[in-house]
């Protein structure tokens, strides 16, 4: 997306939000602001996760990070911030913050971190892998450490409990079932497939409820909760709408998102060929 293409959907979502409530030259100091908005603050995107999650490949197929690889080492107390120059002016700044529950005084580093990086995010995302069997440490880590930080900061709205690979989720039940496996064809659950994952998805939600974690007033929106399979770009379209739903995910939708969306489409289509 060229500077012009950038300052048109700018231009759309102002008017979509105000018509002609306001002066051109008002418009136009909105605009430079927006436009200065976008091009010189990064934004800004803290991924939590246990190793094995996904994160590498969800910020490839979500944000458009091509040839990225997660680095974060196990006991690593470092910061690590990649930034990304996606558009002209529009840059996506990562922080691949560090999995706790692995040794009690590293955590205790890790939860600095976490204090320091989650307040300046724009987008914070929780992986959790679909097929896990137990959600206790997540959801401790969650209760104790992430949604805590949030609540304090007042990001709680920035917060995505995304939940990876629901194309493995057949495995966990029957691995020799082809019925349970992903139609790679047509890059959709097969219907035997389809209801298991239905059935867990009701599980984790569930579980997610009982332990406060959703449906509460300090707790983590609905339309925050994403399923989808980053390998298979499967279900990316509601990750976007969550990204968009944060408190600034309306820059990245507009610059880069839309886009996306395309792509997506694309890989889908390739494969059905």
């Amino acid at each position: 997306m060229d500077g012009k293409k950038n300052t048109f959907m700018i231009e759309r979502i102002f008017e979509a939000l105000m018509g002609d409530r306001v002066s051109e030259e008002d418009k136009a100091k909105v605009m430079e602001a927006l436009e200065k908005e976008l091009t010189e603050k990064p934004f800004r995107v803290a991924i939590i996760g246990q190793t094995g999650v996904g994160k590498t490949s969800t910020l490839n197929a979500v944000f458009g990070v091509d040839h990225y690889v997660s680095d974060v080492a196990e006991g690593t107390t470092d910061i690590i911030e990649e930034v990304f120059p996606i558009r002209d002016g529009f840059s996506l700044s990562v922080y691949d913050m560090p999995g706790l529950g692995y040794d009690i005084d590293r955590d205790e580093e890790y939860e600095k971190m976490y204090k320091k990086i989650l307040p300046e995010s724009d987008v914070i995302i929780y992986i959790i892998n679909a097929h896990s069997r137990d959600l206790g440490e997540d959801c401790r880590i969650l209760k104790e450490v992430v949604l805590p930080i949030c609540k304090d900061n007042n990001v709680l709205d920035n917060l995505i409990l995304a939940f990876n690979k629901i194309d493995t989720i057949g495995e966990t039940i029957d691995p020799n079932d082809p019925e349970l496996r992903w139609d790679v064809i047509n890059n959709k659950p097969t219907e035997k497939l389809g209801e298991a994952i239905k059935t867990k998805l009701g599980d984790l939600t569930d579980k997610l409820i009982s332990e406060n974690i959703i449906g509460g007033k300090d707790a983590v929106k609905t339309d925050r909760i994403v399923f989808y399979s980053a390998i298979f770009n499967y279900n990316l379209r509601a990750f976007l709408m969550a990204i968009t739903k944060t408190e600034k995910g309306w820059e990245f939708t507009a610059t880069v998102g839309f886009e996306q969306i395309g792509k997506w489409s694309d890989k889908v289509m390739s494969k059905n060929e």
